[in-house]
């Protein structure tokens, strides 16, 4: 995936969830549909770097992109990994 493919796919990260109804947990559920479609698209690009040549801005980016994935999911799944479940 090149750069611009991918700046296009994080901006519309957040128009692929569906809006619901507007009771008061909506934006919550909003938001947590949105932070977990970057998500999936950060997952996805580390993917791809996978096996990047040692010192090239390819690695950096991985190292960059394995923290921040990291951090989102010990914050978003702070039990760990739910047995049939997400996380």
């Amino acid at each position: 995936m090149d750069t611009m493919a991918w700046s296009s796919n994080m901006a519309l990260a957040g128009r692929k969830t569906k809006q619901t109804s507007s009771k008061f947990s909506d934006p919550v559920v909003h938001l947590t549909a949105i932070t977990d479609r970057m998500h999936a698209l950060l997952v996805q690009r580390a993917d791809e770097l996978t096996g990047s040549t040692e010192n090239s801005p390819e690695e950096r980016e991985l190292e960059a992109l394995t923290d921040t994935i990291e951090a989102y999911e010990r914050q978003r799944w702070p039990f760990g990994k739910i047995p049939g479940g997400k996380g």
